[in-house]
């Protein structure tokens, strides 16, 4: 794919690129003015370069969340700590007899280390009841190996789990003991099992239910009588029992053995399955708006869930109903149905629409779903100087989603891709029928050794109506560009083809229409996304797009582009953003405004 720009952006788009290159290339020992008071460091470790790089980046870490060090105004007491911490760091990676000096100059630190001789493993035992020994695959460790922390640790949770899928042990309870040859540069390392009965599950109970349906839940357990016992299986259960969004909190009890039956009950808090909530927000092309929704979580006892919605700007007016079945005839999928009602007054535009709809969408792995429903739209459709024209629309759409993302509201890695598919077809008669084509693209990556977690992130966008001419599509179906969830900079649904219009006078030129929307769409974002605290980050971004009459998505000099930089505060939800964008083509006579802000929740992509 290749990407053109007119000559005079150019120089503005390499600005942007530069401050996002500029910020993320800091590294984490660099102290910035008014933002880190921390003085400089280096480290030297001579013939080990992998080891200097670990510890550097280990003393990175602890500077981002130590509050002990931020409290420190002289270098000399930054270096006394951070030594101890690169001692403790040392001995993690089996170097015992490591030294650490520290040289201030200048307020610059400077770390001298000598690892000393690497201890290894002599003699590796295994403490556990002879009939699961058999077995047993190991705990990833031999002797001769290097005595590191982490991979001892990491035995103790490979015996936790072995035990875990092979025993009915009542309590799993591991433990390790190394002691060090200081005059071998060795250790003995020794794992030891705790004596436990095994045992098998007897009855099931779940106590504190009001308002859920109890045998819902027991499903959501599996947990069967006469199954073998296991902690883990325990676990497991209260959190799926969390995940309804019905249990607000969980506590299980088991019981003492009686011959080789434990009972298991778990005592349940229902979650308030009412919420009221109220927005605001505000875009420069479509003014301040207000929002209101009630949802009940729990409608008939078993997590079904109606959200009732309305949503106020100058431009749209909606009120939404829907309803939600979770495991609808399968644990992996589930139904919604919808009803809707809403009117537009867009300028090239207005439509009054009721849409009804329902869905049925299955997660077929981890990572992918898909969806297949039915939508009736009844809608009244008036475009600039045309008669209003009336519409029943019968539509089907298909879609398929693959989400690797981290963060449904504030991704940091993974990527997104979207495909729908929607035939329509006009129940009047009129011969109106088309399908509608999207694609969504987004990908995040984070490079969290940076200073301040730089984010990179990307969307692209592409969109085609086929079947039937642009004009006879209804004016509130073709593709739009421009606007907060587009391309910032410029209006709402600003960008796309529009219509000469006869002179208002004799004599007078023709004029431009308002965009009347294209069978063609295409978008593309780019963000730099950091994070200066826990709660306050930035953005920078630059988007680009357009609407085509033909259908046929371009990715080339025709597209428009914006850019600007946006604050986020990072709520416990999800982040409040707050962007101004700019555009960098301002067309004459289109009315383009100098600036647009935009106001919401979420990131913008």
């Amino acid at each position: 794919m290749r990407l053109f720009l007119p000559a005079t952006w150019y120089s503005t788009l390499a600005v942007i690129l530069s401050c996002c290159l500029a910020i993320s290339v800091i590294q984490p020992a660099q102290a910035l003015p008014f933002i880190d008071s921390l003085p400089k460091f280096k480290i030297r470790v001579s013939e080990d370069r992998e080891l200097q790089d670990w510890l550097r980046e280990q003393v990175n870490q602890q500077r981002k969340s130590s509050s002990v060090l931020k409290s420190y105004e002289d270098p000399l007491d930054v270096a006394r700590y951070e030594r101890g911490t690169l001692e403790k760091l040392l001995r993690s990676r089996g170097y015992y007899d490591g030294r650490v000096r520290q040289t201030v100059t200048d307020g610059e630190i400077l770390y001298r280390v000598v690892p000393g001789p690497l201890y290894r493993i002599k003699t590796l035992t295994v403490k556990m009841p002879p009939h699961l020994r058999a077995d047993f695959p190991g705990v990833g460790l031999k002797v001769g190996d290097p005595l590191e922390a982490e991979k001892v640790t990491e035995g103790v949770s490979l015996i936790e789990k072995y035990l875990g899928d092979h025993a009915c042990l009542l309590n799993i309870e591991v433990d390790y003991k190394a002691t060090v040859i200081h005059s071998e540069q060795a250790a003995r390392l020794v794992y030891r099992v705790a004596p436990s009965p095994e045992v098998r599950i007897g009855e099931v109970q779940l106590e504190g239910l009001s308002t859920v349906n109890e045998d819902y839940l027991r499903k959501r357990l599996q947990l069967k009588p006469g199954a073998c016992f296991n902690r883990r299986k325990v676990d497991a259960a209260r959190l799926r029992l969390l995940r309804t969004n019905l249990i607000a909190g969980v506590n299980s009890e088991v019981s003492e053995p009686v011959d080789g039956v434990v009972d298991v009950t778990f005592r349940l808090l229902e979650r308030n399955h009412r919420t009221v909530r109220l927005g605001v927000g505000y875009t420069s092309d479509e003014g301040a708006g207000v929002s209101a929704g009630w949802e009940h979580r729990n409608i008939l006892g078993r997590g079904e869930k109606i959200e009732v919605e309305t949503r106020l700007n100058e431009v749209k007016q909606s009120l939404k109903t829907e309803l939600l079945v979770p495991r609808f005839f399968r644990d992996n999928q589930e139904f919604s149905a919808k009803a809707e009602a809403s009117n537009e007054e867009r300028d090239s535009y207005q439509a009054k629409a009721l849409t009804l709809g329902g869905n049925i969408s299955r997660r077929q792995t981890r990572n992918r779903t898909f969806s297949v429903g039915s939508e009736l739209k009844f809608s009244e459709v008036k475009e600039e100087g045309e008669e209003s024209e009336n519409y029943r629309l019968l539509s089907f759409p298909l879609a398929v989603k693959v989400d690797t993302t981290d963060n449904l509201l504030d991704a940091r890695r993974g990527a997104t891709v979207t495909m729908e598919v929607k035939p329509y077809l006009d129940l009047k008669g009129s011969g109106t029928r088309f399908v509608k084509n999207t694609l969504v693209m987004t990908g995040y990556l984070t490079a969290q050794e940076m200073r301040f977690d730089p984010t990179l992130a990307l969307r692209i966008k592409a969109g085609v109506i086929s079947g039937i001419d642009n004009l006879d599509i209804p004016a509130d179906e073709r593709f739009y560009a421009g606007g907060g969830g587009s391309v910032r900079g410029y209006s709402y649904q600003a960008l796309g083809p529009r219509r000469l219009l006869p002179p208002a006078q004799p004599g007078d030129p023709p004029t431009l229409s308002d965009p009347i929307g294209g069978r063609a769409l295409s978008e593309i974002s780019l963000e730099g996304r950091f994070r200066f605290t826990d709660t306050w980050g930035g953005v920078l971004f630059l988007d680009g797009g357009n609407a085509y009459a033909d259908p046929q998505p371009r990715f080339d000099s025709s597209l428009f582009w914006g850019v600007g930089l946006g604050v986020r505060y990072m709520t416990s939800f999800a982040p409040l953003r707050f962007d101004v964008a700019f555009p960098l083509e301002r067309r004459e006579g289109l009315g383009d405004s100098a600036y647009q802000v935009y106001v919401s929740l979420g990131q913008a992509f």
